[in-house]
């Protein structure tokens, strides 16, 4: 399955510097080489931290001729600015695991099995000692 972790993010924010480190996990490889079922081939994660003022709301969509979920997980910008980045690593850890699972679980799937994906994430995100 094809996972992408992608950020709408201020700089200060210091998200990429999270993602790369994600990146550097090899995350993309590692789901690669798994299936959970022809329902979905993809989930795109957007980590939005942009100032509350611009009034951004959180995005879902479902494509079903794609076969891709498409969802933004919203971050604190002021938190984000003032934690250090080891902080920001957990936080990021526990909201993809927090998040994902739920979206994906309020859509009627004929084949997609939530639990075993649900239980990768969270094997991977320990494995990197990020849970």
């Amino acid at each position: 399955m094809r996972f992408n972790l992608l950020s709408d993010a201020n700089w200060e924010s210091k998200i990429a510097k999270v993602l790369g480190a994600l990146s550097d996990f090899g995350y993309r490889r590692f789901f690669e080489e798994r299936n959970y079922g022809s329902s979905i081939d993809g989930i795109t994660v957007v980590f939005m931290c942009r100032d509350t003022q611009l009034n951004f709301k959180q995005r879902i969509r479902h494509s079903k001729k794609e076969k891709k979920i498409y969802l933004d997980i919203m971050l604190d910008l002021d938190q984000f600015k003032r934690i250090e980045q080891g902080e920001k690593e957990k936080i990021v850890a526990h909201r993809l695991v927090s998040e994902i699972p739920s979206i994906i679980a309020k859509y009627k799937f004929n084949d997609f099995d939530i639990e075993e994906f649900e239980a990768d994430l969270r094997l991977w995100l320990e494995k990197i000692k990020w849970l």
